[in-house]
């Protein structure tokens, strides 16, 4: 060695190896920190899970005891979040169809047999548990004292065609309930399984929305189910949660088609394509796709979600 100095054995700039060992580094967090967000969802799901199915039981029993043997209630048909197993405690109504077997309403119009059925609820159950019972245009909502909310909704058998009023109540229009929930269920598999479980956490995020443009539980079902078409992404839990997230934000900006013919659109409560209504749900849902994007911390992901 000249003038007395001494080799380094280390350069003074980062080469290959140090650059690799610090990507290591980096990658090993970066997993970690997936796996940490990936199991808080899990166990929030545990949590939108617990519901008392055998309570719900007893109330769609104590409905048919009052309803009797000319009324049979589809339980293979549940039009909502039950049989697309897409309940979520506080957040979703149970919707059933009550096939309709009293002769005396044959040739009956929608809105009449809606009338004699919600009569034969008013009169049979008891207000020791209903806080109130609600005729709307298609359908009667029973409302309990613990919160649980049936929608029930009269309907036709004609063969192996299902038919519930049309919109004004005026006529009996065919539709197909189970064709969305087959949609749904061969999605969910493709998936691994992680479609349904990302939309149940999608509707306890959305459901902090307002009131004016919080979507309906069929419409997140039907935005999760479109916004995951093609997805060759990983299958966990977070990243699918971010992606239908992100497409849902644009989706809402026009109307969904209702594929079981129960109504024109899922949303049409939304009103017209980029309607001032869209165009804000739009806004929050992309806002909240954002920022849990950009959130490097499970705590961060806690206090979006469950703000």
């Amino acid at each position: 060695m000249s003038g007395g100095g001494r080799a380094s054995y280390f350069p003074t700039k980062p080469g290959p190896l140090q650059d690799l060992i610090r990507q290591s580094g980096e990658d090993t967090e970066q997993k970690r920190l997936e796996s940490s967000i990936n199991d808080y969802l899990q166990n929030l799901l545990v949590s939108l899970n617990e519901r008392d199915s055998e309570k719900v039981q007893k109330y769609v029993d104590d409905i048919l005891g009052v309803l009797g043997e000319e009324h049979e209630i589809e339980r293979f048909l549940f039009g909502g979040s039950v049989a697309k197993h897409t309940f979520v405690d506080g957040l979703s109504d149970i919707d059933a169809l009550v096939v309709l077997k009293r002769a005396d309403l044959e040739g009956k119009n929608p809105r009449e047999v809606l009338k004699s059925f919600f009569d034969s609820l008013h009169d049979g159950l008891t207000h020791d548990h209903v806080v109130t019972l609600d005729k709307g245009n298609l359908a009667v909502t029973v409302t309990y004292r613990d919160g649980t909310e049936i929608q029930l909704l009269p309907a036709k058998r004609h063969g192996r065609e299902i038919s519930i009023s049309n919109e004004d109540g005026s006529a009996w229009k065919v539709i197909n309930p189970k064709v969305f929930q087959r949609e749904l269920t061969k999605a969910n598999e493709r998936l691994n399984r992680t479609l349904i479980p990302t939309i149940k956490v999608m509707k306890s995020i959305l459901s902090s929305l307002p009131d004016d443009v919080r979507p309906t539980g069929y419409h997140v079902e039907s935005l999760g189910l479109d916004a995951t078409k093609g997805y060759r992404g990983p299958k966990t839990l977070k990243s699918l949660l971010l992606h239908a997230l992100t497409g849902a934000s644009r989706r809402v900006l026009y109307p969904i088609a209702d594929i079981t013919n129960q109504s024109r659109h899922v949303d049409a409560y939304l009103g017209k394509r980029n309607s001032d209504e869209r165009v804000k749900l739009s806004n929050a849902v992309a806002g909240i796709a954002r920022r849990l994007n950009a959130a490097s911390t499970v705590d961060r992901w806690k206090e979006i979600i469950e703000a």
